[in-house]
């Protein structure tokens, strides 16, 4: 199963200088969390629902420490995307495998990888793709009626035999 089977193309993006409050209301509106961060059909980097509360976050903290209250909303129109995305994005290419992209979101613990060729935004491929995949998968070994485990690289290739 390749990736650019199961992953979204044309995926929704965010420019370096637009600001967290436009970032946070695409999220919201597709109920997505994760948007890649480009420049001219580039990828730059990714923001995360996380990384955008980690900013409020730390915005609330500062604004009580200072005294003042919190303006929080005025304050996410100041401050653009590049400030908390991830500027060095984990990548998959999109003939690699379903497999490959669930082993490195796993390994680093991620809910999406951008899908690059040649230096272009591709795609995103995420969790959900990921299950999806694996479950049309499941399924066909039913409607087969193939019994059989899947073998992956967390599989154990020798089963305990019991007496």
């Amino acid at each position: 199963m390749r990736i650019e089977q199961w992953m979204t193309v044309n995926p929704l993006t965010v420019r370096p200088h637009d600001s967290v409050a436009h970032a946070r209301a695409l999220l919201k509106e597709h109920r997505i969390n994760q948007l890649p961060v480009t420049l001219n059909g580039t990828l730059v980097g990714i923001v995360t629902d996380r990384d955008l509360r980690d900013a409020m976050g730390a915005m609330y903290a500062a604004a009580e420490a200072s005294g003042k209250p919190p303006r929080l909303e005025s304050r996410a129109e100041e401050i653009a995307v590049e400030a908390v995305m991830t500027a060095n994005a984990i990548t998959i290419e999109p003939h690699e495998t379903m497999e490959r992209a669930a082993v490195v979101m796993r390994r680093d613990r991620i809910g999406a990888l951008p899908v690059v060729h040649r230096g272009e935004l591709r795609g995103i491929v995420t969790r959900t793709d990921v299950l999806r995949a694996y479950l049309a998968l499941a399924s066909y070994d039913r409607k087969a009626k193939i019994n059989h485990a899947w073998k992956g690289p967390y599989s154990n290739p020798d089963p305990p035999r019991y007496a």
